[in-house]
């Protein structure tokens, strides 16, 4: 307990982030002197031992504060959303009003243990992760993992939500949604072969397959991808019309396809990368073959977030997402045509919301397969990346391309019955119709 007369650590710690938030805080903070402090609103700030404030101390910013969450010094307890929410106004707070507020609380704090040396860096932090082992670093975490929080289908990028978010409308049935958009922009017929790459766990092949009658190939750089989407393949029985490789997309040498799917990977992507998988989709179409890029992009303002210290040492070592302006014109200077671009960005938020909500419920065997570290990473993970798209700094963009033929001439997709159903909003999930 804090000594008499003085305030607990609790109490310091609320009031530096009062200071520098410029506002009461909405969650209660606890420490590890048994002291209290904040509103009791269920939800909390938990900080378990001094290497916590030692860690943001030596290492100001959202990298001290990543490090301190990722090993345990601290937590948060309850609406780990709601918390972050007014913890990430410090972003905006001004220098003078952090120092200010910094200096009070070490004035008071130094008896306390708040000062020590520099503490270790957490096991789950990385640096200078690229290509492969970057992309390995982020899929590979185990595939029991992956299906706690995705849910059965296996599906990790945006799903879709006719009508918006609602209740009785799930998970599952908004990825079975997009997965049917996904295939009707691209315009698949029976007896068409499709390309997807970065096909992840296989979920868009074999809808495509089952419900569209095509043929196809799908690739990626993560081998527990590349297995278990071949397994499942081989239970659906459909191992004679599709096939999931361990390679990289740009060396896809047996083209061209009928169609191209590019599905939330070009962020995994330098700009030289990003130029060379452009002039990849080109090649790899046919000529009036419509290309799907299914895009993480960020406005000007969200460049420094998603680029950020903890990103690119924890989550996503080699993140670097791309704009739209940049993406588009990419694409053009390597003979595709940009046919229609949609934002889902406001079908990212409920999908992120989902997949944290699922992670929370089932923690303690997330933890018991992956450990501690890498189960506090993907909570942080989660929570940025909704609460970014939910303040508009990162988007989703579908980009649908066509290669056009020799005389120019090809057939432009109609909107927006074109790509889905008029009754979508009852039912997305079935196949078409004809």
């Amino acid at each position: 307990m804090s000594g008499r007369g003085s305030p607990g650590v609790a109490q310091q710690v609320a009031a530096f982030l009062e200071h520098a938030v410029g506002a009461p805080l909405e969650f209660g903070v606890r420490a590890w002197d048994g002291s209290a402090a904040g509103a009791r609103s269920g939800s909390a700030l938990v900080l378990r031992d001094p290497r916590a404030a030692r860690r943001i101390l030596w290492r100001p910013g959202q990298l001290g504060a990543a490090r301190a969450f990722v090993s345990g010094d601290c937590d948060i307890e309850g609406d780990l959303v709601a918390v972050m929410r007014q913890l990430g106004s410090l972003l905006g707070a001004s220098w003078p009003r952090l120092a200010g507020a910094a200096l009070e609380s070490l004035r008071t704090g130094l008896d306390r243990g708040f000062l020590g040396p520099p503490v270790a860096r957490p096991s789950a932090e990385v640096r200078r992760y690229r290509g492969a082992r970057a992309i390995r670093h982020h899929y590979d975490v185990g595939d029991e993992f992956y299906r706690l929080v995705l849910g059965p289908s296996m599906i990790y990028s945006c799903a879709y939500w006719p009508g918006g978010e609602r209740t009785g409308f799930g998970l599952a049935e908004a990825q079975r949604a997009k997965l049917d958009m996904v295939c009707r922009k691209l315009g698949l017929r029976p007896g068409m072969r499709l390309l997807d790459l970065g096909c992840g766990w296989g979920g868009l092949l074999l809808h495509a397959a089952r419900h569209y009658g095509v043929t196809g190939v799908g690739v990626t750089l993560a081998r527990n991808q590349a297995r278990l989407a071949a397994r499942r393949i081989a239970e659906a029985g459909l191992q004679d019309r599709v096939e999931v490789r361990l390679e990289d997309c740009r060396a896809v040498q047996d083209g061209p396809f009928d169609a191209v799917a590019s599905i939330e990977m070009t962020h995994h992507l330098s700009r030289s990368g990003q130029r060379a998988h452009a002039s990849a989709l080109a090649r790899l179409v046919v000529p009036g073959g419509r290309v799907l890029s299914h895009e993480l992009c960020v406005l000007r303002d969200g460049r420094k977030l998603m680029r950020s210290p903890f990103m690119l040492r924890y989550p996503h070592p080699d993140l670097r997402p791309g704009t739209v302006g940049r993406s588009a014109l990419l694409a053009e200077r390597s003979g595709l045509e940009l046919l229609d671009t949609e934002n889902l960005r406001d079908h990212f938020v409920p999908t992120i919301r989902c997949w944290l909500a699922r992670l929370e419920q089932h923690r303690e065997r997330a933890t018991a397969l992956a450990g501690y570290e890498t189960v506090a990473v993907w909570r942080l993970f989660f929570a940025v990346g909704l609460l970014s798209f939910e303040a508009g700094l990162a988007s989703v963009q579908h980009l649908l391309y066509v290669r056009p033929r020799p005389a120019g001439r090809h057939v432009l997709a109609a909107r927006p019955n074109g790509y889905r159903r008029p009754e979508a909003d009852g039912d997305p999930a079935g196949p078409p119709s004809g």
